[in-house]
């Protein structure tokens, strides 16, 4: 147990006393307004002048009080970001398309790497999905919106990787029958790496 300055020692009886005899006077100062600057004061500052009041009677509550900690002040960092040479562009618009991929539609552009749902080919091997729904042409600004799937268009992808999702847990109970079953489930996938939209 922590023995705290209001129990100390250093705070006998005789500064017990005076505190509850100086807290009547500004109860009586404060209800009958002879102390002007008590009666007016806000609370808060009441409650200061009360506090340092306390502390003047009792030297080791004083000692006893929590250091005062400093505030450090952060400055934002400052980062020199190069500036453009002429004629670049911040981003450069690449072709995409947007394809059937394990039961979904993907977004896909050429360089990307997604993952989708395992398929049936080995790491290192390209595909060629045709299920493709729409392509976009940046050079040309050319759009084609497949009914459903755009005309010869395909989109080649090379196999990187099979692996499994995050776990997830399966846990089902139904109340007052003492039934509980708690599983998880880690999804096949496959992940691929487009290299090539063609239209």
């Amino acid at each position: 147990a922590v023995k705290r300055p209001w129990t100390d020692k250093a705070c006998g009886s005789a500064s017990r006393q005076q505190r509850t005899r100086h807290g009547t006077a500004m109860m009586r100062a404060k209800l009958t307004g002879k102390s002007g600057m008590a009666a007016v004061a806000p609370a808060r500052a009441r409650q200061a002048t009360a506090r340092a009041a306390v502390h003047a009677l009792c030297p080791a509550r004083v000692s006893a009080r929590r250091p005062e900690r400093s505030v450090r002040s952060y400055s934002a960092a400052q980062v020199e970001v190069p500036p453009l040479e002429e004629g670049s562009v911040a981003y450069e618009k690449q072709d995409y398309a947007v394809v059937e991929l394990g039961g979904s539609q993907v977004i896909v552009e050429v360089g990307g790497v997604y993952d989708t749902n395992r398929l049936d080919a080995e790491p290192g091997s390209t595909i060629k999905l045709n299920r493709v729904l729409l392509v976009k042409n940046q050079e040309s600004n050319d759009l084609r919106l497949g009914k459903p799937y755009v005309e010869n268009a395909t989109v080649e992808a090379e196999i990187v990787q099979h692996k499994k999702a995050k776990k997830v847990v399966v846990f089902k109970m139904q109340p007052k029958k003492h039934t509980r079953s708690k599983v998880g489930h880690r999804q096949h996938q496959t992940t691929i790496k487009v290299t090539k939209i063609s239209v």
